[in-house]
């Protein structure tokens, strides 16, 4: 080992420990790192050291190759993939495919985990997995609200899909995009790994996990929430509806309808007539002109206001419509004269304000039948449907000060155009000599121009921790490679490895890598050991693609704690699991992958 070499493994072994004790934030641990690997050379350049063997400057890398980092097509390609990700979350295509996920998910448990699989794993597979996650936590939380399930047996779903989902792709996860990178400049390689050159791989560890879950995983997962899940009531009303003659709820219950699940809504009451029914509401058959009071968001007050279910009430009967597209209000009250004991009915909004009254307050618990007739009180805040030019003189108003404007921008032309992009990204990449970086770009390029992402928005969609993360470690795996340290590794481990059947190597390596993207970012991880593994592969005589796939399967799913993947933190972070939850579910599914993965790898490249 000679001087270069024990220099570059100390500054890995302190990279490991920053990124282990998190003494500092990860991207901040890779700015460091930049700094130092690229400062050595210059700092500490002599021709003392030059004299005695010690060349820092052919070891470590310059300061242009340092930087290389900023410009590495993986780093610009995760960028772009944030971009395209809030896109395609901005236009309202995954609030649609959630509101159709809702009903077929059923009462089963296995079946929840079959469509929660099915949804985020291929998802994944084409958007940057962990804003597919961060998507789809969303969803599973509102669904255990509604429910009154247990988010900790659906969520630890939705981050191991999401990194199996991951595996499918070039794209799936940004491990992947730096592999392809350093695997490029390999001689005996020498080009971009192909969009879809190892799916066939990643269909079979997305299968392995599916059946893990609905197996021995689904007997692992926590009985109940570390912490329940908190009701998001801040931007949520009571409302009422009115069902339609036609409507397909007639002569069903709700819920043999499934109106909870296609709604999402909380029911609260059926009122018919004088007469009405709470702890029977929804079993009893419903009626046309049957009054519904409910518990709704905002955003599912927007999806039922176009609804062919049931009609929102204005002032809770009163059939007064706004001229144009009307906006939805939120409306402190604050004239105690006006407000203060008065029930919705006698102050008449519509008269005093020519606005619709759409819904009260959630923290407003009715005791009445109709919200008409519940007394109104200052502090509280309602919910009015008004149109631009009665805004205009609303905000003016000394009775009640505006709150906030919420309009529904979701619609069918941008959910067309942003899913539209994603497909042409990947269709060109994949069936085109267009490298997956100038695709992406470009459609950056078209979800700015065809508004499916404000310019505005489009710089705070992106995790810019993550990108100076990958700008940081990129000079590290220059210097492994220019100090020789790679070479040694490897040749350390052929020289023990030597007599051993290709499936233990790929094991061993997988498992390495498992371990060590436990304590440092699988971006890292990769860093440090695909070099490890290409000369490794060259000292054992073979080719250095599947001992890199290897390493980039183990390191997009390690499962064995909430620091091991950005997902795991990502649902950590809900307070619903313990630490020690994700080594016991993850654990098992770990070992079985690094057989099944090895094995595959060995059967479909190297036997």
């Amino acid at each position: 080992m000679t001087f270069e070499i024990a220099l570059v493994f100390v500054l890995i072994a302190g990279a490991l420990f920053l990124f282990a004790s998190e003494a500092l934030p990860m991207d901040v641990t890779a700015l460091v790192i930049l700094v130092t690997v690229t400062g050595i050379p210059i700092l500490f350049h002599s021709e003392w050291l030059v004299a005695r063997g010690v060349d820092l400057e052919a070891a470590f890398p310059t300061v242009s190759e340092g930087l290389s980092g900023l410009s590495s097509t993986a780093t610009v390609t995760v960028l772009c993939m944030f971009i395209l990700s809030a896109g395609i979350q901005r236009s309202g295509l995954l609030h649609v495919a959630g509101k159709r996920l809702f009903p077929m998910l059923g009462t089963s448990e296995s079946r929840q985990l079959l469509i929660i699989a099915l949804l985020v794993g291929p998802v994944s597979g084409f958007i940057n997995n962990t804003a597919a996650v961060a998507m789809a936590i969303p969803l599973v939380v509102s669904m255990a609200r509604q429910r009154g399930l247990q988010a900790s047996r659906m969520l630890m779903a939705v981050s191991f899909f999401g990194m199996l989902g991951g595996t499918l792709t070039l794209i799936g996860t940004s491990t992947n995009i730096l592999a392809s990178t350093i695997l490029r400049d390999e001689p005996a390689f020498g080009r971009d790994i192909g969009m879809f050159e190892f799916t066939h791989l990643g269909l079979i560890v997305l299968g392995v996990g599916l059946v893990y879950f609905l197996t021995v995983g689904r007997w692992l997962l926590p009985a109940k929430d570390a912490a329940p899940i908190a009701h998001e009531e801040s931007e949520s009303y009571v409302l009422e509806l009115r069902v339609y003659e036609d409507s397909p709820l007639v002569d069903q219950s709700l819920e043999d309808a499934g109106f909870r699940d296609r709604t999402g809504v909380e029911v609260l009451k059926l009122v018919r007539g004088n007469t009405g029914h709470e702890k029977r509401a929804e079993t009893i058959r419903v009626a046309a002109g049957d009054i519904l009071q409910v518990r709704a968001s905002l955003r599912q007050i927007m999806d039922l206001m176009t609804s062919d279910l049931t009609e929102v009430l204005s002032d809770f009967g009163k059939p007064h419509r706004v001229r144009g597209d009307g906006t939805l209000v939120s409306v402190l009250l604050r004239n105690r004269l006006v407000f203060n004991g008065r029930t919705a009915a006698w102050v008449d909004f519509w008269e005093r304000y020519h606005a619709r009254l759409i819904g009260l307050s959630a923290e407003h618990s009715p005791d009445r039948r109709r919200l008409e007739k519940e007394k109104l009180r200052v502090g509280e805040t309602v919910l009015v449907e008004i149109s631009d030019s009665a805004l205009h003189r609303l905000r003016r108003h000394p009775d009640v000060v505006v709150l906030g404007e919420f309009e529904d921008d979701y619609d069918r032309r941008r959910m067309w155009l942003a899913g539209g992009i994603i497909a042409a990204v990947v269709g060109a990449a994949a069936l085109t000599p267009l490298p997956i970086v100038v695709t992406a770009i470009a459609g950056v390029v078209a979800m700015v121009l065809t508004d499916c992402l404000p310019k505005e928005e489009m710089y705070d969609s992106v995790s810019w921790d993550v990108i100076f993360l990958l700008a940081g470690v990129i000079p590290l795996g220059i210097a492994m490679t220019k100090s020789g340290a790679a070479e040694w590794l490897s040749g350390l481990l052929a020289a023990h490895a030597g007599d051993w059947h290709p499936v233990f190597v790929l094991m061993v390596l997988y498992l390495f890598t498992t371990l060590l993207t436990e304590f440092v970012s699988n971006n890292a991880s990769v860093v440090i050991l695909v070099p490890v593994g290409i000369s490794l592969a060259d000292g054992l005589g073979l080719p250095p693609f599947p001992l890199v796939l290897a390493i980039m399967f183990a390191a997009s799913t390690s499962f064995l704690s909430p620091i091991g993947y950005q997902t795991n933190t990502m649902i950590y972070g809900t307070g619903v699991y313990r630490f020690t939850d994700f080594a016991r579910i993850g654990a098992p599914l770990n070992a079985l992958l690094m057989v099944v993965t090895s094995v595959a790898i060995w059967l479909l490249w190297l036997e």
